[in-house]
């Protein structure tokens, strides 16, 4: 997996476009909350699609790859993307993002959040709420989390954007198991607001709030 996206970018393709294209569909006027970002190969396709004043708020901790993203933004005008370099979790602070492998390869889409520094394959990244990132009183639609099982954190994070917003969540989880795990998260973290599995497309589970 650590070389899909890219392999797939390098051919002309579009990474998850099912996915892509449900996010499009659903915006509903409002912003939108996608990451982590990586090189950004899926802003321009939100950007096109986000209503005047509406936003794209994403992140990306890994410098190589935040630089690449701020190339797409700027080589295809962009002008409706918030872009922080940062990773997302439950708290403000300091982290460690395994970037490469004890063989010194790089990581690309698959770099992650790992508990303690290794030599030669981490570096230290700032942690942001995404409550922080994200001024009160932006509509947000949309909240898309694929960070290689940092997921849940990050919506800890956010829990007034989902109590106030009530969007619609997608979370990286290709197994039945992770799927129903994040299904009883977040009904005994939001248990007013219902929220239901209601599909899977590509490696995504799909949550609505149904209350």
């Amino acid at each position: 997996m650590d070389r899909e996206v890219p392999k797939v970018l390098r051919s002309g393709g579009v990474y998850e476009p099912a996915t892509l294209k449900l996010i499009r569909r659903k915006l509903a006027g409002g912003d939108v909350i996608a990451g982590g970002g990586f090189v950004g190969d899926f802003f321009p396709a939100i950007s096109e699609a986000l209503a005047p004043g509406r936003l794209l708020h994403s992140f990306e901790p890994n410098p190589v790859s935040h630089a690449s993203a701020l190339l797409t933004i700027g080589l295809n005008g962009l002008t409706n993307i918030c872009l922080h370099r940062v990773a997302v979790g439950e708290a403000s602070g300091r982290m460690h993002l395994q970037v490469a492998t004890g063989h010194d390869k790089p990581m690309a889409a698959r770099a992650r959040i790992v508990d303690a520094a290794r030599e030669d394959q981490t570096i230290e990244v700032a942690m942001r709420r995404l409550d922080d990132l994200v001024p009160p009183g932006r509509r947000v639609t949309v909240l898309q989390l694929d960070i290689e099982g940092h997921e849940w954190p990050a919506i800890l994070g956010a829990s007034r954007i989902i109590r106030e917003n009530r969007p619609m969540i997608l979370l990286e989880a290709n197994r039945p198991r992770r799927q129903r795990q994040y299904q009883r998260d977040l009904k005994q973290k939001f248990p007013e607001l219902g929220y239901r599995m209601v599909g899977a497309l590509e490696r995504n589970g799909i949550f609505l709030p149904i209350g």
